[in-house]
């Protein structure tokens, strides 16, 4: 096979910037452009070729659309790696506490896990309604459900919205088969050729942000004590165009921090004048510690103007196997989110979602939560005290709710000694480089109380200490 001698000509008829896109995709093509290398800057190809920077910008355009770079902002455009089955490192600390589940293994102290444990499922309800149910209604609970999720459940759930000053009917609401799914769900109702852009919180949910960095234009903001600082948002928004914006609005993970009202409201300004989405994944607001429930993002939406995708899952109120979240979307999405989800999975759970019905509607779930409530309320605060004796570590940000605390190491800790040394010694944490796009952050842990007993966080706080301590400074 002849290799492709591709010269650029100003004589030619054919545009400027298709030729120079030719003779960059015959380069990479031919090897003689590697995996990972940084393509020249636009001013130095424009300098070279006698062209204008926006013919080079053109084609640099084209060559990220048809897969062949990727921007990295303030940095340049880099070579795209072809199907690249290797795990960044920075993810296998996630894997790990996925080994780990809900399993108590040997003598671990499991700080990384962000579920609570089998001990707390309420297994006997569910095992009472679910006898209840498969007696009432048989062998239909195992056929293929309505895509959109029962009706019978999407009534019981937009009353039980109702409480958060959210209102919607059952109409507004897809049930799906858990948080992972709605993201993806959103994601290809969006999709687009050109792109989409996203913005999140650095640091941010790391199972988002995997899915997100894979299948969009990322740009992460810094979380403050009470949310993004929104003038250099606006800034942003002035000159690069946003299409979604990802973010827990309460409690969130990993930092724990609570976005003010102000911050919410002004975050729905911005989204009506910029012309974006929000996607509201409301996953903690259950559990909070020194203050009432906290408002949520979708309750301030304007109906009639919706801008809020609201997503809430179970998995963490009553357990992950139920499999099963609630997504309300602006009305004008129902019907292609229906779509997508048809074509992603058909059917979610009939026996799970008409147990998860009679949980709400008898007043199990209401109970359920305040039990969990409590119990992970003493957990919080013997942790937190716990916390503040540990020298060479700080608490960044003192949560009133959720599942975390987030801390900092001391300057001469080095961080990837300190998880490695914390898993040889039993203590399951995860750094903080998994919750953050495009850079490292080894000296940040989040740190989970919700999965040990009182001992164990006692034990595994006593462990850390000592690793500190005995650092070289």
């Amino acid at each position: 096979m002849l290799k492709e001698n591709i010269l650029f000509s100003k004589t030619s008829n054919e545009k400027y910037y298709l030729q120079l896109y030719k003779i960059f995709k015959s380069e990479i093509n031919a090897g003689k452009l590697s995996e990972g290398s940084k393509l020249p800057s636009v001013r130095q190809t424009a300098m070279k070729y006698k062209v204008n920077m926006n013919t080079v910008l053109q084609s640099y355009n084209l060559l990220e659309q048809n897969g062949f770079i990727e921007k990295i902002p303030g940095k340049g455009c880099f070579i795209k790696k072809s199907s690249d089955f290797t795990l960044d490192t920075k993810v296998h600390p996630i894997l790990e506490t996925f080994r780990y589940g809900q399993e108590r293994i040997g003598d671990i102290v499991n700080f990384s896990n962000g579920t609570p444990t089998a001990e707390y499922f309420p297994i006997e309800t569910y095992k009472k309604l679910s006898e209840q149910v498969i007696s009432e209604y048989g062998g239909e609970l195992f056929e293929y459900q309505n895509v959109q999720g029962m009706e019978s459940l999407r009534v019981v759930l937009s009353e039980e919205l109702e409480k958060d000053d959210i209102f919607v009917t059952e109409d507004d609401i897809l049930i799906t088969s858990g948080t992972q799914q709605a993201l993806d769900i959103v994601l290809n109702i969006f999709h687009s050729k050109t792109g989409l852009t996203i913005a999140l919180s650095d640091p941010t949910y790391p199972n988002a942000l995997n899915l997100f960095t894979n299948a969009c234009k990322v740009k992460g903001f810094d979380l403050k004590s009470d949310g993004w600082d929104m003038e250099e948002f606006e800034k942003f928004l002035k000159t690069e165009k946003v299409n979604l914006v990802y973010e827990v609005f309460n409690y969130q993970n990993p930092t724990g921090i609570k976005w003010s009202e102000e911050k919410k409201k002004k975050l729905l300004e911005l989204a009506v004048k910029y012309d974006f989405y929000i996607i509201e994944d409301d996953t903690f607001s259950e559990y909070y510690y020194e203050e009432e429930r906290p408002s949520t993002l979708k309750s301030f939406d304007k109906v009639g103007h919706e801008r809020v995708i609201y997503i809430r899952t179970y998995s963490k109120t009553l357990m992950p196997g139920i499999g099963i979240a609630l997504m309300i979307t602006p009305r004008s999405f129902m019907e292609k989110a229906i779509l997508v989800k048809y074509s992603l999975d058909p059917t979610t759970s009939g026996l799970n979602q008409k147990i998860l019905e009679y949980f709400i509607k008898d007043g199990y779930l209401e109970e359920h939560a305040s039990t969990m409530r409590n119990v992970f309320k003493e957990k919080y605060y013997y942790m937190l005290n716990l916390l503040r004796e540990v020298p060479y570590l700080q608490i960044m940000h003192v949560p009133t709710g959720g599942f975390f605390i987030w801390v900092l190491l001391a300057e001469h800790i080095d961080g990837e000694k300190f998880y490695k040394n914390c898993r040889e010694r039993g203590v399951a944490v995860l750094p903080g480089s998994v919750f953050y796009n495009d850079k490292r952050a080894e000296c940040k842990i989040r740190l989970t109380f919700v999965s040990g007993e009182l001992e164990e966080i006692k034990k595994g706080i006593e462990v850390i200490k000592d690793i500190l301590i005995n650092c070289k400074h």
